[in-house]
């Protein structure tokens, strides 16, 4: 890479996507002990699923990060992202429909007649929801220019407010009531969006002494007390374990907010601002690469940890504690996806399969 193109980069949001990457990988590797690990009452499961089921949240703030505001022409914006996310769906979706019919034999007509809203594998929901968003990410744009730095917190603190719905069990109502919510207009992906564009813009002082240690208790707040609160205050009024998991696994609960927010200003914090390639040539190298390779990584890891990872390890990993288990197995499919991405950024048209 030209120092140029290196200086371009952020490198505390290259950090930020292979973290993500890894906690996707981490919280699908739980699947091979399903039954186990979801409905088997587990204090280390619990802990586990805490700490990495924030995952794709992450790369919803990196996006907004990177892309809010927009500020070239519309069609032109849309042509660029969505060519990078579009045409490597339809390729991944291929393969695993193959995947589905001669490798599982379980597929069914239903997984083509759905095909345009629902994704035939589970990861793919977020390439799904990130075409809407850039779809929509120009009209974002100007409101957040109309409403300015005020709106947007107004707007991020309602969104906070709604991150308390998954809670709404327990003691507040009955688990299997359903009930209309008055924040549940802004209990959606974009407040990770407007989050992350926030964040990368005005910065949060937890690393300040008059006001940091607020903001430490409030992500504590989220982090620790919440599911604390789930596991050992609302359990008493016959809440399962699956709606635990569910409770603390859902994508805008207070809890996920509160580690996605800590994760990102703490690696924003102490990464370098700038890629040094004289000082530190293995950091320049390593971590812009890494990054480049994480959405090849994210679209390939279900049917490498279904039919590299976990055949191989079975003999050895089938019995070990799931969280061990759960460790070894993302390490190895990371690794295993890695290598496969790299060889397919060598291909001539790369970017129809693994993006840029």
């Amino acid at each position: 890479m030209n120092d140029s193109r290196l200086q371009r980069r952020i490198p505390y949001l290259d950090i930020l996507r292979v973290i993500a990457c890894l906690l996707v990988i981490l919280i699908h590797t739980p699947i091979r002990q399903y039954e186990a690990y979801y409905n088997t009452p587990s204090i280390a499961n619990a802990i586990y699923t805490v700490l990495v089921a924030v995952n794709c949240n992450l790369f919803f703030m990196i996006t907004g990060a990177l892309l809010l505001p927009v500020t070239m022409p519309g069609k032109r914006f849309l042509r660029r992202r969505l060519r990078v996310v579009l045409f490597p769906l339809v390729v991944w979706t291929t393969v695993y429909l193959l995947e589905h019919a001669f490798l599982l034999h379980n597929f069914t007509p239903r997984l083509l007649t759905s095909i345009l809203f629902h994704p035939v594998e589970g990861l793919l929901w977020y390439v799904y929801v990130l075409l809407v968003i850039y779809v929509t990410l120009p009209l974002v744009s100007k409101c957040i220019d109309a409403i300015g730095k005020r709106g947007v917190e107004v707007v991020l603190v309602l969104w906070v407010l709604s991150s308390f719905i998954p809670y709404q069990h327990g003691i507040f109502m009955e688990a299997s009531q359903y009930s209309h919510n008055m924040f549940g207009a802004f209990a959606n992906y974009y407040g990770y969006v407007l989050l992350g564009y926030y964040l990368h813009q005005y910065g949060l002082p937890v690393f300040t002494r008059q006001h940091g240690w607020k903001w430490v208790l409030l992500l504590l707040f989220g982090i620790v007390v919440m599911p604390l609160f789930e596991f050992l205050v609302q359990g008493r009024f016959g809440i399962t374990w699956q709606q635990h998991i569910d409770t603390i696994t859902n994508d805008i609960s207070v809890n996920n907010i509160a580690m996605a927010t800590l994760i990102f200003v703490v690696v924003q914090h102490f990464a370098p601002k700038h890629y040094d390639a004289k000082a530190h040539p293995a950091a320049a190298t390593w971590w812009p690469l890494l990054s480049r390779c994480t959405f090849g990584i994210y679209l390939s890891q279900m049917i490498i940890l279904r039919q590299v990872v976990w055949p191989m390890t079975k003999s050895w990993l089938g019995t070990a504690p799931i969280v061990v288990d759960c460790l070894v197995s993302a390490l190895l499919a990371f690794i295993v996806c890695l290598l496969l991405t790299i060889v397919l950024r060598m291909l001539p048209f790369r970017k129809y399969i693994v993006g840029r």
